[in-house]
């Protein structure tokens, strides 16, 4: 790719939402109007990474195999999103990213690599529950020099800064650590009839 800087946004679209019958028209509509600058789609694990936690709870698995284990349940949806979302790729790296958007197309991220590199370097994710889905996609967002990162989610937001929010498991645990490190966070919620989005500045 040339020097150009691209302008993108992160999009973690919550897993609990994979199931809901509205999403695909949802997320293209929204998509459509949101061509301002280009998107990066981060999948949650949802109802398997749920799964993989219930597993964990019974059998004490090691700590790095559920890590592995959740990341691979957003690996597997990212893959079926993209099966079926069109003029949508798969993408590993950023010049990746890159070169799908010059396609006009819309980059869903395969999380495995991201977080293999991630987590050799000094400040990379812990490995554990209090760091999920939400803040790989935070992590992808600072890394990566994105404008903002939205959050796609079935709940309102709750109340409150990020750690008022974190207790309530709307977002992981390690996520405040992260949010302040982008320069704005939105949430949407999207389930049935509601529809609501509150901008955040990243460093509440």
């Amino acid at each position: 790719m040339s020097g150009r800087r691209w302008r993108f946004r992160v999009v973690k679209l919550g897993g609990s939402l994979l199931d809901w019958p509205g999403l695909l028209p949802r997320l293209c509509r929204w998509l459509e109007t949101a061509r301002d600058c280009s998107s990066l789609l981060v999948v949650g694990g949802g109802g398997a990474a749920n799964w993989i936690r219930r597993l964990d709870q019974a059998l004490g698995l090691p700590a790095d195999a559920a890590h592995w284990l959740a990341i691979e349940t957003m690996r597997s949806n990212a893959q079926a999103l993209a099966s079926v979302l069109p003029q949508s790729r798969l993408v590993q790296q950023l010049p990746e990213c890159e070169a799908v958007w010059a396609e006009k197309c819309l980059a869903i991220l395969d999380p495995i690599p991201f977080c293999q590199w991630d987590i050799t370097l000094p400040d990379g994710l812990p490995i554990g529950w209090e760091a999920t889905s939400d803040s790989i996609a935070a992590q992808v967002a600072w890394r990566w020099q994105a404008e903002e990162l939205v959050l796609i989610k079935s709940c309102p937001k709750p109340t409150g800064d990020w750690q008022a929010i974190a207790r309530t498991g709307a977002v992981d645990a390690y996520f405040p650590n992260l949010a302040q490190r982008v320069p704005m966070v939105r949430w949407l919620c999207w389930r049935g009839d509601i529809a609501e989005w509150s901008g955040i500045a990243g460093n509440q």
